[in-house]
């Protein structure tokens, strides 16, 4: 009993070596709870501060290679993780004011869960009943052409250097709106192939491909964007035309 009680002080010394931060131990059992900021183990990017309610955020997370990924939980929100980026979005019950969410993460190292939690603060909006406007959603561009959903465009509107960027209406000024990186899919009964161009201008070699299709397929644009402190993803799909052969033929 000594021998176990001495490995998880030494454990929780370590941990509280490699960086700052209040830890507590969960009565009765082997889980160890650490604040997340300044930790070198687990981090989130970009610094997570002051959240709006209901709105979604995407963030980075980066693992130290010591420990393993295990479970995820938010208090008064709902967190997604999708490979290496933790989706976020608040959902506070007050009606106004601020709140206070818990972001927890478990992971997995050295022979025991180890439980990191974030307090987030999370701004509430008053509702406005006399103003029941219907968001619109946010809308992918390529130079002067809005790429609308479930419409059909021809290849020889997507040309070499050509660049993508994005519509979203909202107050947040332009020079705080960029374009991250474009993925492009590609897919028919025939084929199916996928392209990621890291920053906002289309390339030769996707330009290419388009070319050596003659049946039309249908293409995803995927954008991830940087709107202020937020990064998102900005999404439509449409039908490439210009081959020989027609629609029908999908």
């Amino acid at each position: 009993m000594r021998t176990i009680l001495l490995h998880r002080i030494l454990l929780l010394a370590a941990l509280l070596s490699w960086g700052g931060g209040m830890a507590y131990a969960q009565p009765g059992g082997n889980i160890i709870y650490i604040a997340m900021d300044g930790r070198r183990e687990i981090r989130l990017a970009p610094k997570v501060d002051t959240l709006s309610n209901n709105e979604e955020y995407t963030y980075k997370l980066t693992i130290d290679p010591q420990f393993t990924f295990s479970e995820l939980f938010c208090e008064k929100g709902l967190a997604v993780r999708t490979d290496n980026f933790i989706r976020i979005t608040p959902n506070s019950p007050k009606q106004n004011g601020y709140d206070t969410m818990t972001l927890r993460i478990i992971l997995f190292g050295n022979g025991n869960r180890i439980l990191f939690y974030k307090h987030i603060y999370v701004k509430v909006s008053p509702k406005d009943y006399q103003k029941l406007i219907r968001k619109q959603p946010d809308e992918v561009a390529m130079d002067n052409m809005v790429l609308e959903r479930n419409l059909n465009y021809s290849k020889t509107n997507f040309h070499t250097n050509a660049v993508f960027h994005f519509i979203s209406h909202d107050t947040i000024a332009a020079s705080q709106k960029k374009v991250l990186s474009v993925t492009i899919s590609m897919v028919n009964q025939n084929m199916s192939k996928n392209f990621y161009i890291k920053g906002d201008q289309l390339t030769q070699e996707v330009i290419s491909e388009m070319r050596k299709q003659r049946d039309p397929f249908f293409t995803y644009i995927r954008i991830e964007a940087r709107i202020g402190r937020r990064t998102k993803t900005i999404w439509t799909r449409f039908t490439m035309t210009g081959g020989e052969k027609s629609i029908a033929s999908l």
